[in-house]
């Protein structure tokens, strides 16, 4: 090809790169500045860049100061307009921030804001000619490198000292030519927005007690939690009307929520978000500041940076404390994704029917860059509404937090059969046997109190008791509530919290298969043993029932896996069929042991003149029961009732009178007999048997 035809084709493209760029106002006469712009736009387009055309064209406006746009810019961009300021302050014609705009234009269409958004920027500043004056070899400083690092990760707009920063290291590094590529050498560098946060994670909580009950992925990485801050926002409202409240949280209305700020208590705020360890809240907002105002929602603050980063754990912990607070605020997010408006709205109906099955409370959070692309999401779960005994947190890199819920369904799923709601909570009144002014509570993290109940921001509780025969500390984990001012104080925990802290008591040292049964065994009892003290609905922690008496502070309990649902299946089954309500154990064993008493002592305890002979009795259902014969009647007891009040250490084999004055009595173990013996269950695991082919043993039909 010839020179003048290469000249003319050039002439030719020039003119229709010259038709796609529309100028307005007084840059209408500036000559230059499109020539300028043709230039710009044929080099982009030489490089492999979309560029704008003839039918759809980019808008170049003369720039007022006003809204965002100041008298220190000089130029900015939208898709699809640029603004320019005439005569800009600084060294920088207006053509160099032209070519600026240009590049970003061009980079919006062919890359569709994959680059996160310091490169875009370091190509626009690259293509544009403003690093023509810089020359290489000054490096930025550690702490100069340091301060663009925090605001790349948390994909913040960049200031002018990171401009700066930046021009200097593109002028050492350079920028690569092809289209949508980034510097692979300034990458490693500066990084790229969270990119220490795995792509995916999840955590299941015990809404109640705040134990991890499973969890997958990245737990440690600190990312902000974006609208479900909204969550202990909302908590920190003094009044509110619960249903409007609700609605709003649903469709995470940021303006109407602002407007009630005047019943926000900053302190309330602060404590409930205790358990995060990285934030930088501002103490006061006045109320003209509306951005600071943002930031306790989520938002960015004036700075671009986000106030508030949590790993998984420190955000569920807050949010727990948040919807323990106040738990009328949050009955509302069960409409979210039925009410049209709602952020899951959107998602799919399989999906959000799960939701109104399980009768989840949902809430959606996304972290975005400042042009609006999503950084990181977050899903809130708790359920069921009525009485939330759960809590799931789900974070994603990349996506909304909405779009979260499809991969957050399927473990939904998976969890309404391994952490059946009827069996993920027990009741135990604790110290039943002392004096209430002989306990007091001392919680070692903020104390949170309201008409339910109160519990701490960290989940435990620590117990001091001075009663005598008491254990003088102890930590538990739930939430107490109290019946009424003289009634007992009642702890609800979760059930796997709950079988540990009984193990630990009855059959630490149980292993294998008889340890598995036995947890299924103290589990069943505990989300069925409300009938044991109908005046507070709970059971007792003392030995009628089964010895509960948390953790020693400072001594971990040892935490087995949680409970098998089939084997407390298998219990549902074998109590009905035997008609049980409760399934008894006791350590049983095959020690034989001897005891003698005197027939004075014996007539002081049960308080008869004489007592003329003892039986041991078998009904046909099984159970033992002791006769005693008195000069002018009799008296039927069950064999458990009268080994406790002889002290005896299992029902006895066999009961004779040594002489007049001498009752022997003679048996073996430990216990009342009943159920499932400690012993042989261990015994039978050492033997081979499961978890399963254990418990049939004790509470079978056939036993």
């Amino acid at each position: 090809m010839n020179a003048s035809l290469k000249r003319c084709i050039r002439r030719q493209y020039l003119f229709d790169v010259g038709a796609a760029i529309l100028f307005f106002g007084a840059l209408t006469q500036q000559v230059e500045l499109r020539q300028t712009a043709t230039v710009a736009a044929s080099e982009l387009a030489a490089q492999g860049y979309k560029i704008p055309s003839e039918d759809d064209p980019v808008r170049v406006f003369p720039a007022l100061t006003s809204g965002a746009f100041s008298g220190s810019h000089a130029g900015g961009w939208r898709p699809g307009s640029i603004y320019l300021r005439q005569q800009p302050q600084g060294g920088l014609s207006e053509a160099v921030y032209l070519r600026h705009e240009l590049f970003h234009e061009a980079s919006h269409r062919s890359c569709g804001g994959r680059l996160p958004a310091w490169a875009e920027e370091a190509g626009a500043m690259h293509f544009s000619g403003e690093l023509a004056d810089l020359e290489p070899g000054r490096l930025p400083s550690e702490l100069e490198l340091q301060s663009i690092k925090n605001r790349v990760r948390q994909g913040a707009e960049l200031d002018g000292n990171d401009r700066a920063v930046l021009a200097r290291l593109l002028v050492n590094a350079g920028w690569p030519r092809e289209p949508c590529t980034v510097s692979t050498k300034l990458t490693e560098i500066l990084g790229v927005a969270f990119d220490d946060a795995g792509d995916s994670s999840y955590l299941l909580m015990s809404l109640l007690s705040g134990r991890i009950l499973t969890s997958g992925g990245d737990q440690s990485s600190r990312l902000p939690p974006g609208s479900l801050l909204k969550i202990p926002y909302a908590a920190a409202l003094a009044q509110a009307d619960a249903d409007l409240l609700g609605a709003e949280l649903a469709a995470s209305e940021t303006e109407k929520l602002l407007q009630r700020r005047e019943q926000f208590q900053i302190e309330r705020y602060r404590l409930l978000l205790s358990p995060i360890k990285e934030q930088n809240l501002p103490a006061q907002v006045a109320p003209s500041d509306p951005q600071a105002w943002r930031s306790y929602l989520g938002e960015r603050n004036a700075d671009g940076d986000f106030a508030l980063q949590a790993n998984l754990p420190e955000l569920a912990l807050a949010m727990r404390a948040a919807l323990l607070s106040k738990p009328d605020y949050f009955r509302g997010l069960s409409q979210n994704g039925i009410l049209p408006n709602s952020t899951l709205a959107g998602q799919s109906e399989t999906d959000r029917k799960l939701l109104r099955q399980l009768q989840v409370l949902a809430k959606t959070g996304t972290v975005s860059t400042v042009d609006g692309h999503p950084l990181a999401g977050h899903l809130l779960l708790a359920w069921p509404a009525t009485n939330p005994v759960f809590l799931a947190i789900f974070r994603q890199r990349g996506v909304n937090g909405a779009s979260i819920l499809s991969k957050a369904a399927a473990l939904l799923r998976n969890w309404q059969h391994d952490y059946p709601a009827r069996f993920a909570a027990v009741r135990v009144s604790l110290l039943t046997p002392t004096d209430p002014d002989s306990w007091n509570e001392e919680p070692d993290c903020p104390l949170v109190a309201n008409q339910h109940g109160r519990f701490t921001v960290c989940g435990q509780i620590r117990i001091v008791s001075s009663a005598r025969g008491s254990r003088s500390e102890r930590v538990v984990k739930g939430v107490l509530r109290q019946t009424n001012e003289q009634g007992p104080t009642v702890l609800e925990t979760d059930v796997d919290s709950y079988v540990d802290g009984v193990l630990a008591a009855e059959a630490q040292n149980l292993a294998g298969s008889a340890r598995e049964a036995m947890r299924a065994v103290i589990a069943w009892n505990g989300s069925h043993g409300n009938h044991r003290h109908n005046e507070s609905s709970s059971l007792c922690d003392t030995t009628h029932c089964m010895v509960y008496l948390g953790e020693l502070p400072g001594n971990k309990l040892r935490r087995s896996s949680h409970i098998d649902i089939a084997l407390i299946q298998l219990l549902d089954q074998l109590a009905t069929e035997s008609g049980l309500n409760w399934l008894p154990f006791a350590n049983g064993g095959d020690q034989r042991w001897q005891r003698q008493l005197s027939s004075e002592e014996l007539r002081r305890v049960f308080t008869e003149n004489q007592i003329l002979d003892i039986r041991r009795e078998r009904h046909k259902d099984g159970e033992l029961f002791i006769r005693l014969f008195y000069p002018t009647s009799e008296e039927l007891l069950s064999c458990e009732i009268f080994r406790n009040t002889l002290k005896l250490p299992s029902c006895p084999d066999s009961v004779t009178a040594a002489d007049d004055q001498t009752w022997q009595f003679t048996g073996i173990g430990a216990g009342h007999g009943l159920g499932l013996s400690i012993a042989r269950a261990q015994a039978l695991a050492e033997a081979g048997r499961d978890a399963e082919q254990i418990l049939r043993d004790a509470y079978g039909q056939s036993r």
